[in-house]
This record gives C-alpha cells, sequence and structure tokens, in this order.
C-alpha cells in the first residue's frame, strides 16, 4: 500500500466548516459481516492513514502561536527541518522528551513529541510503528490537555490515531475512526489554515475511502478537496488526493493533468521531504493509470 501524507498544512482566517462537507455518517450500525467489515475497514483505516499518513507531511516545527520557544524546542526545530534522515528526527525528539521530563507543562514541546513520532512510524517497517505511534496519541492528549484552544495537540493527535488504527487492523482500529474525525473538526474550528486545511483534506479523503454508509461520497470528496486547493493552490497531497477522487468519478483527464502538474513544483525548505514522497507517488499513478512516465 502505498503511503500518502494526508494531514499537513497551513490555514487561513478560521472559518466553521459547512455542515454539508462534515463527516455525519459515521454510525455503527448496519455493519456487513466479518470478511465485508474487513475490507472495508482497511479501506476506511489506510485513508485515515493515507489521509494521516498524510498527516505527518510538510510543515517545519513551529512555536505555538502566542509563546516564544525555549532554547530546547528552537534545536529540536532545527534537527526536524532536516527530518530526510531519520537520525535527526531521533535527535530532535530526544529534545522534546528531554524538555517535558523538565517541564510537564511545555505544550510547545508535547505536540512536537506527537508530530515527530507521526513522522518516524511512518517511515520505519510496520512492526515497528505501534509503540511509537501509542507515545504519540499520549503526548498529543497531553498537548490537548494543557492547551484544548490550540490545534496542534488535536491534529497531531487524530493523525496519530489514525496510523494506529491502521496498524491494529479490522477490530483495533475500528473505534478509533471516530476519535480521528472528531479531533479534525475540532481543528477545523479552531484553525481552519493549519496544515494548509490539513483536517478538511483528511475528511475529504475519508469521503473518497469510506463506503455509503459510513459516510463515503466520491463525488463530495471532490468538492471538498476542490475548495482545499482552491485555498492552497500548491499542496502537493492535495493535488495528489484530488487526482484520485478525479479518476474515481470518471474524469481521468483532470486526473492526468493535476499529476503532471505536481510535477511541476518545486521545494520549500519547509516541505521538500513530503514534496518528494508525493511526486514520487504522482509518478507511480501517472505510469500504472495513464502508461506514461512522469
Amino acid at each position: 500500500m502505498q503511503t500518502i501524507t494526508l494531514w499537513a498544512g497551513k490555514r487561513p482566517a478560521p472559518r466553521t466548516t459547512p455542515s454539508s462537507l462534515k463527516l455525519h455518517l459515521w454510525s455503527r450500525s448496519s455493519l456487513p459481516g466479518v470478511a465485508g467489515a474487513r475490507a472495508i475497514s482497511r479501506a476506511l483505516l489506510a485513508a485515515v492513514a493515507v489521509t494521516l499518513a498524510g498527516i505527518c507531511a510538510a510543515t517545519g516545527a513551529k512555536a505555538a502561536a502566542g509563546a516564544p520557544a525555549s532554547g530546547a524546542i528552537e534545536r529540536a526545530d532545527v534537527y526536524y527541518q532536516h527530518r530526510g534522515d531519520l537520525d535527526n528526527v531521533r535527535k530532535a525528539l530526544a529534545i522534546v522528551q528531554a524538555e517535558v521530563a523538565k517541564n510537564p507543562q511545555s505544550y510547545a514541546a508535547w505536540w512536537r513529541i506527537a508530530e515527530y513520532d507521526c513522522y518516524l512510524a511512518r517511515h520505519l517497517p510496520d512492526n515497528q510503528q505501534i509503540p511509537i505511534l501509542e507515545d504519540g496519541v499520549k503526548a498529543g492528549k497531553k498537548a490537548e490537555a494543557l492547551e484544548p484552544s490550540r490545534p496542534e495537540g488535536h491534529f497531531w493527535t487524530g493523525t496519530d490515531q489514525g496510523l494506529l488504527g491502521e496498524d491494529r487492523g479490522l477490530w483495533g482500529g475500528l473505534h478509533l475512526i471516530d476519535p480521528v474525525r472528531d479531533e479534525m473538526q475540532t481543528v477545523l474550528k479552531l484553525d481552519p489554515d493549519y496544515q494548509e486545511d490539513g483536517a478538511e483534506r483528511v475528511l475529504g479523503r475519508l469521503y473518497y475511502e469510506a463506503p455509503f454508509f459510513k459516510g463515503g461520497d466520491k463525488n463530495l470528496s471532490v468538492r471538498v478537496l476542490q475548495h482545499c486547493l482552491e485555498r492552497f493552490p500548491n499542496n502537493s497531497l492535495t493535488m495528489l488526493y484530488l487526482a484520485d477522487s478525479y479518476r474515481s468519478t470518471g474524469r481521468r483527464e483532470q486526473a492526468r493533468k493535476l499529476l503532471e502538474k505536481m510535477l511541476t513544483l518545486q521545494p520549500t525548505p519547509a516541505d521538500a521531504p513530503e514534496l518528494a514522497d508525493n511526486q514520487a507517488d504522482a509518478r507511480r499513478e501517472l505510469k500504472k493509470y495513464f502508461h506514461q512516465d512522469g
């Protein structure tokens, strides 16, 4: 399964997402048999991770608004900016973990642990991911408790939960879908620009992946992701997801053009690792679905 980064970006002035764009059909009623449920849950959890793993994408670590970064946080940020080398991610983690050991009230350190754990886990073998993601969820919840009106803790908690759900499989992960959705809707209320409309992008991907009785609607996915792209027209992850939604609704030419446009994007210091991952996925999709090399 290809790993796609769903949850990352930044956002404009706060706004409330229209109710028509929210997942509201995720009840647990009328589940199919075990075999069907297994296939459905894999799709849902893959979406969350896809959208979640995506998650871990494109952003340099940033200090929480309104609070100056400590020297330790600044050092961790410098290492994380060079996260293409996982040793730098581990060094950044060690710094912020030492910071919360000294100062358990450090919101900036707690949410960074959740973010760094997310990035590290998705670049490791499957059998090494669960304890790291569990640590990330705990750290994200600590951040939420300290600053419930800030988006970072909610976003990275939800992201880590989604990846954890995928790793745990059917029954171990199904119960995490609603919490992930709730975290993303909270982020939309607090700061819809965070991670370049990352929370709405995650919901758009879920509309694409989910079965109809769990809120799935590929045409709605197109509309949500188009809205994300209008707001942040150079977000490569949104382009990648929208291309999938276009293709699934018969708009193949629009999908092809969007994938080709992705390959013209130039990296910035903030998003270079994620852009490289997303462009590699775009090349694979162009070859697989359109028989052309990127």
